[in-house]
């Protein structure tokens, strides 16, 4: 009887072990953004602050750019414009070449 309890202990704390840790990977500290539109004119470098990629869970690959005003406007990393803005972004802030 002492060796079933103890295959159901060991059991129990694998479990607990495994979704614990898959629960962690989805706390990394990074706010997760996905994008479901997208901006269909050039955004004005000066408006932007910041942008980032979107998560590969998402359903569609996108650029979220972060405005002054806090606001995430999403554009298709494919247009000639995000890529001029992303380059622009990144030279302002010292990157080279983060996406």
């Amino acid at each position: 009887m002492s060796a079933c309890r103890l295959i159901l202990l060991s059991a129990v704390v694998v479990l607990l072990s495994a979704v614990t840790f898959t629960e962690g990977m989805r706390f990394t500290g990074t706010k997760n953004v996905c994008c479901y539109s997208f901006h269909p004119r050039p955004l004005k470098a000066i408006m932007v602050t910041s942008y980032s990629q979107t998560s590969p869970q998402c359903t569609k690959q996108a650029v979220p750019f972060r405005t002054r005003k806090g606001k995430d406007v999403c554009a298709k990393p494919t247009d000639a414009w995000v890529k001029e803005l992303i380059k622009v972004l990144d030279i302002k802030s010292g990157n080279q070449g983060s996406i």
